[in-house]
């Protein structure tokens, strides 16, 4: 992603425009129904049923990513408790990936498996291999 600015930090999810342009066919089909056309009843239904599709993507989409921005923030917050400043200072060295995976992580094996997973570059399924005691995450989605 390019670094963001005024110019180009407005969101436009490409779902959305095309979760309406669906809808819109499926109205297009409805009125032509209405007009006697007789491909409207197939426009309006394809419409609908791609309009569905697209409405349960976003749903789950949406739903992740925003799960993962909240488990950003509270993995942040409790490593901010639990390691160092230093090691705090290398805390954006982690992709979203392997914070998410530290989460599993016991408070008592946080800081050592923070340093194994920035020094060796570990992959979120091998930080969650290298967890002793599982730390259960009941809430997630």
């Amino acid at each position: 992603m390019n670094e963001q600015d005024y110019a180009n930090h407005a969101h436009r999810p490409l779902p959305t425009l095309l979760g309406t342009a669906l809808w819109a066919a499926a109205l297009a089909g409805v009125v032509a129904t209405n007009l006697g056309y007789a491909w409207g009843p197939t426009l309006a239904w394809a419409g609908v049923l791609l309009c569905l599709f697209v409405l349960l993507a976003m749903g789950r989409l949406y739903t992740t990513k925003l799960q993962d921005r909240i488990i950003m923030l509270e993995e942040r917050l409790r490593a901010s408790a639990l390691l160092s400043p230093s090691q705090m200072a290398r805390w954006g060295q982690l992709s979203a990936k392997q914070i998410a995976a530290l989460r599993f992580a016991g408070d008592a094996e946080l800081p050592a498996l923070f340093e194994r997973a920035v020094t060796e570059g570990l992959r979120p399924d091998a930080i969650k291999r290298a967890v002793g005691a599982w730390r259960a995450d009941p809430h997630r989605t």
